[in-house]
């Protein structure tokens, strides 16, 4: 009789990244810089939050567009609110093609800006479709971003496929919206008290990859890339995660 083979890890690289609409802390473009990250990690998937479809002199400016051309990745866009020069809001970038997408309003009370929640849904392979979804929370509304933590977890956590969640949630780990997750998710930087925002201090971990623990899953590794303190007001984070 021959011995079967144990089933090997599926690895997933995932990088999350608020590129503040585009800009460096000087009111440079930054793309350079996204590009050069997404480049040097080669993650499978990105969220992008805070990204810009903008008018300006008239020439239309995408930003996720010029990623996903300068990298061959597929991309899907969530506009979460429109001036008359543009919108910003979330992206995705995959090396696998979006079978599907989807984009909810988050709930808000009036007179916040508006939010989204973006999700893909992608084949890796016959016996592993999941899906990947990105959001960014109201920063200056504990009671928001609250309530907007308590509807993703509503409207994700009984999925029937695994499900990868990247999040600006503007909240540390000891702060109500993190409690929405502590049950049926797991966080890939689980622990950890290094700050995902350039001006905080250890525990102000703001940015989020967190995994439905509905299948077999693990969390690999996970790293906050503080390199480039210009780039943007947050640090981009990246987590490798296994299927079995």
């Amino acid at each position: 009789m021959v011995a079967s083979q144990p089933r090997r890890a599926v690895e997933i690289k995932i990088l999350s990244f608020n590129v503040r609409h585009g800009e460096n802390r000087w009111g440079k473009s930054n793309l350079r810089s996204i590009l050069r990250v997404i480049q040097e990690q080669k993650p499978h998937l990105v969220a992008l939050q805070a990204v810009d479809s903008t008018r300006i002199d008239g020439e239309v400016r995408f930003q996720l567009r010029q990623l996903a051309l300068q990298t061959g990745m597929h991309y899907i866009y969530g506009a979460a609110d429109s001036t008359s020069d543009g919108n910003q809001g979330v992206g995705i970038l995959s090396r696998w093609p979006i079978e599907k997408s989807q984009k909810l309003k988050l709930p808000a009370t009036p007179g916040a800006d508006p939010r989204v929640l973006l999700c893909g849904l992608i084949r890796h392979s016959k016996s592993l479709t999941f899906r990947f979804c990105n959001a960014r929370l109201e920063y200056a509304s504990v009671y928001d971003r609250a309530l907007q933590a308590a509807y993703i977890n509503h409207m994700l956590a009984e999925s029937i496929q695994p499900v990868l969640l990247a999040m600006d949630m503007g909240a540390r780990p000891n702060e109500q919206p993190y409690f929405s997750f502590r049950k049926k998710w797991l966080d890939a930087a689980r622990g950890s008290l290094l700050p995902t925002w350039t001006e905080g201090v250890p525990g102000d971990r703001l940015d989020y990859i967190m995994v439905l623990q509905n299948t077999r899953v693990n969390v690999k590794n996970y790293k906050v890339l503080r390199q480039d303190r210009d780039a943007s007001d947050h640090f981009p984070i990246v987590a490798t995660v296994e299927f079995w």
